[in-house]
């Protein structure tokens, strides 16, 4: 029996319209979306069929009869469905996750067991900040916002002789932010002061990031949260970038399934762009 085409989809869905048609063999797979991060519990997880794509396009369903496991040496933990989220299922307990442990997912089906495997990683490298304050004048007009000289970029930097991967997550964190932007629009979000600033980085390998003034939006603190983060969460990230047109499954390390099972340790550094007036 065949189908069109069934892929998994973990990230925003990308749709484009095309005339061919491309037909593969009729499977049911399972995915999952299973996420450690390091000083919190592990709340929750993710679990539902695959969705197919086509004239009979089908799934997505929540799963919410499995039997899910974590398991670290020779140590298991069993994750509880949440009934009022179908597919969630939480830990009522978490174990410590220490860098360098290496933890087993275990889903168990009445006709499939699907496995992966994660490594916590390490503390993020200490990150220097070149300022931990940036000085932007503030003005009443559009023609002196375009008029004035902006402070240089942020630069922040590590060490990172292995190469690992990084990213960053930048939000500015306060009630009210008063807008760096003059004059905004009546009925703009940034002149009721709801819009709150945040920025998500793609993974990196490097040791250095700059943190453009120009990306910012408004006055106050800002929190940067660094983590350094795993291949396979790289590999992920990277193969949502794909053209439409060749509408390939993303990576996946779940055994005899489809989806992610990956590990974060994070530290958490602040910002504050502070309003000049003249």
């Amino acid at each position: 029996m065949t189908k069109r085409i069934r892929i998994f989809l973990l990230l925003p869905l990308l749709t484009g319209c095309y005339d061919t048609e491309l037909v593969f063999e009729d499977q049911y797979r399972v995915v999952v979306e299973a996420y450690l991060y390091v000083d919190r519990d592990i709340s929750k997880i993710y679990i539902s069929s695959m969705i197919s794509f086509g004239e009979d396009s089908t799934g997505g369903e929540k799963i919410t009869d499995a039997r899910v496991l974590l398991g670290r040496d020779n140590t298991n933990w069993t994750f509880t469905h949440d009934d009022s989220v179908p597919g969630t299922y939480y830990l009522d307990e978490s174990p410590a996750l220490v860098p360098g442990d290496t933890f087993r997912l275990t889903v168990e089906l009445d006709d499939a067991i699907l496995t992966a495997e994660t490594v916590i990683p390490e503390t993020p490298a200490a990150v220097t900040m070149s300022s931990g304050t940036i000085y932007i004048p503030k003005v009443e007009t559009m023609m002196d916002f375009r008029s004035i000289e902006m402070p240089d970029p942020v630069e922040l930097t590590w060490n990172n002789p292995d190469a690992d991967y990084y990213f960053f997550n930048i939000q500015n964190i306060e009630s009210y932010p008063l807008p760096i932007m003059p004059d905004p629009p009546v009925n703009s979000p940034f002149a009721r002061g709801r819009f709150i600033f945040q920025m998500v980085t793609r993974p990196t390998n490097d040791n250095f990031y700059s943190i453009s003034v120009r990306d910012l939006t408004h006055f106050g603190t800002h929190r940067i949260v660094v983590t350094r983060v795993n291949e396979e969460y790289v590999y992920l990230y990277n193969s949502q970038d794909q053209d439409t047109r060749e509408l390939n499954e993303p990576y996946t390390n779940i055994e005899n399934g489809l989806g992610i099972f990956t590990a974060f340790n994070s530290d958490t550094l602040y910002l504050e762009v502070v309003p000049v007036y003249n």
